[in-house]
C-alpha cells in the first residue's frame, strides 16, 4: 500500500489491512494431526487458548502485535473463537484492534482420507478498537471455507507425512471507506511425528521427533469500489512447530511480498494450550456434549 503521511490513523489502517491475521490450526482427521500454525485461520472448532506475539518493521518503525485467542466448542462439530490484538506501532502509538469472533462448523470429516472441510463466518465488530492505531469504525463479515488433507492414504512412501491446509474467504465490509477483501491462505507441512509413527521410525533426537516443518502463505486482495490505491499483498511464513503433551509452540519468519505498510522481515511465535487435554471434564469439553 502507499504510505499515507497525513495522519497516524490513516497509516495504521493501512498497516492493519496488510498485517497477517494471526490464528491457529489444530485438529485431527484419522491418523493425521494438523499442527498449530500462525498465519492460517484455525481449521476446525477446538477448545484452546493461545498467545501470538509478532513483530515486523514498517514505514513508521517497528510494529508489534500480541494476539490473544480463546476457542470454545459448543457441540462436537460447532464452535466459536474470540480474538483480541494489542498493537504497538513505532514505539509511539498503542491500542487494541477491533474484537473478532469466528463461528465454525465441521462439515466433512473423513478419517480414512485424512481430510476435513469446515465452513464458518468471521465477524469483526467495527468501532470496538482504538481509533488512533487504525482500528476501523466499520466492521466486516467474512464467510470462509477451510480444508485440510494429509497424504497418508496414498502409497508414496516418505511423502506420506506431507499435508496441505488452507482457507478461502471473502470479507464484506459494512460500509465505505473500508473495502471488501479476498483472503486466500495455504500451507504445506511435513510431520516428523507422522513419519516416525506411520512410515518409518528413525533414531532421531527427542526434540526432532516432535517437530513439523511448514511453510504458510497468506494473500489479501482488496476488491470493490472502495479499494482505492490498495494492492494485493502477501506474507510467507516458513517455520516449525513443536508439539508437547497438551501444548504446542510454533515459530516462523514473516516474509512480506507485494505493496504494503510492512517493509521487512519479521518474526512470530505462538504458544497453544489445549483445554480439552488439561480440563477434559470441564472447560475442555463441548458445552452441549452428548457424552457423560
Amino acid at each position: 500500500m502507499r504510505r499515507c503521511r497525513s495522519s497516524w490513523p490513516a497509516f495504521a489502517a493501512a498497516l492493519l489491512a496488510s498485517w497477517p491475521q494471526l490464528a491457529s490450526a489444530y485438529t485431527s482427521a484419522g491418523d493425521r494431526t494438523f499442527p498449530a500454525m500462525i498465519l492460517l485461520p484455525q481449521l476446525a472448532p477446538a477448545d484452546q487458548i493461545y498467545l501470538t506475539p509478532t513483530t515486523q518493521p514498517t514505514v513508521e518503525g517497528q510494529s508489534t502485535d500480541l494476539a490473544i485467542n480463546f476457542a470454545k466448542t459448543l457441540t462436537e462439530r460447532l464452535g466459536v473463537r474470540f480474538e483480541e490484538d494489542h498493537f504497538w506501532i513505532g514505539g509511539r502509538n498503542t491500542g487494541w484492534q477491533n474484537l473478532d469472533m469466528t463461528t465454525q462448523y465441521l462439515a466433512v470429516l473423513d478419517p480414512v482420507r485424512e481430510a476435513l472441510i469446515t465452513v464458518g463466518v468471521d465477524r469483526e465488530w467495527g468501532g470496538t478498537g482504538t481509533r488512533r492505531i487504525g482500528a476501523p469504525a466499520q466492521g466486516a463479515t467474512t464467510p470462509t471455507v477451510y480444508f485440510g488433507k494429509g497424504m497418508g492414504d496414498y502409497d508414496i512412501g516418505y511423502l506420506r507425512p506431507f499435508a496441505i491446509t488452507g482457507a478461502i474467504g471473502y470479507s464484506f465490509a459494512d460500509s465505505a471507506p473500508r473495502s471488501d477483501v479476498l483472503n486466500t491462505d495455504i500451507a504445506v507441512e511435513y510431520s516428523i511425528p507422522y513419519l516416525q509413527s506411520k512410515v518409518r521410525a528413525f533414531d532421531l533426537p527427542d526434540l526432532l521427533r516432535a517437530m513439523t516443518p511448514m511453510v504458510e502463505a497468506v494473500v489479501t486482495t482488496p476488491t470493490g469500489p472502495n479499494r482505492g490505491s490498495a494492492r494485493t499483498s502477501a506474507t510467507f511464513g516458513p517455520g516449525v512447530n513443536y508439539a508437547g503433551e497438551g501444548w504446542e509452540f510454533t515459530i516462523e519468519a514473516l516474509v512480506p511480498a507485494g505493496r504494503s505498510a510492512v517493509t521487512g522481515l519479521g518474526v512470530a511465535a505462538q504458544l497453544n494450550i489445549s483445554l480439552d487435554y488439561f480440563f477434559p471434564d470441564t472447560i475442555g469439553k463441548p458445552l452441549f456434549s452428548r457424552g457423560p
